[in-house]
């Protein structure tokens, strides 16, 4: 288990991690001491690339993502005073992790050291999935309350999940009319169509990457939108329509 902690406050964070872990299977804990809600990415880095050139990629705003930055990962967004949980195989090699405040300001990083994990190991068994692809989603299992979800990237690109309620009378047209308008740097003809409070974000993973993640869902019908960009950049994904609609019984 790798315990994370990340405090602070909306525009100044700072994350506490170990420099140094076993790999294969790991389950991080992201225990949430700051002031608004966090999450804890972590990159694998191939070559001599620093943190500060990892936070240069991520802050691009739709740049080239470089093969050097590999895998993907970590917890998902994180309530204030709560703690979050993620299992997934680590392969050995550097990491960096990333803990970005909730208004601008500049990310907080830690160097992570893997070791070993040659072998994988077996994820937890869960009866709740998100699957993500170019340029779509699939779900089953999804209910109110705690759940344990196996997230698959099984794409080429990389994804990530942000979910929220649609609120009543609201449709998936009403939501993709919304972030359109938004990635197209207008100013969106209204209120969001959506519960951003009440919703979700995993973390972002490669293609190829599974994790078992927590996510604490409300009855109803959810939007999933990926708003990562393809590597060699570009607009969102959720602009080549990867916007989907689950239903949490």
């Amino acid at each position: 288990m790798v315990a994370i902690e990340v405090s602070g406050d909306a525009k100044k964070v700072d994350v506490k991690a170990p420099g140094k872990i076993k790999g294969g299977l790991v389950q991080m804990n992201l225990k949430n001491s700051s002031k608004g809600p966090r999450d804890a990415q972590v990159i694998r880095v191939e070559g001599e690339q620093s943190a500060d050139d990892v936070l240069k990629v991520i802050m691009s705003q739709g740049g080239p993502i470089p093969d050097w930055l590999q895998d993907g990962g970590g917890v998902g967004e994180t309530a204030p005073g709560k703690t979050g949980s993620a299992t997934q195989n680590l392969a050995e090699g550097k990491y960096v992790l990333v803990a970005a405040p909730s208004e601008d300001g500049e990310p907080a990083t830690a160097e992570l050291q893997v070791e070993g994990g040659s072998s994988e190991g077996e994820l937890p068994k869960t009866s709740a999935e998100i699957v993500a692809r170019e340029y779509s989603f699939e779900t089953k299992g999804l209910k109110s309350g705690k759940n344990e979800v196996l997230y698959k990237n099984e794409g080429q690109e990389l994804h990530h999940v942000v979910g929220a309620p649609m609120l009543p009378g609201k449709t998936l047209d009403d939501v993709k009319k919304f972030v359109s308008e938004e990635g197209g740097g207008g100013r969106p003809s209204g209120p969001p169509p959506i519960d951003f409070e009440n919703g979700f974000t995993t973390a972002v993973t490669d293609g190829g990457i599974d994790q078992v993640t927590d996510l604490e869902l409300k009855k109803g019908k959810y939007a999933l939108v990926c708003f990562i960009q393809d590597r060699k950049g570009g607009p969102p994904h959720v602009m080549k329509g990867m916007l989907a609609e689950a239903n949490v019984q």
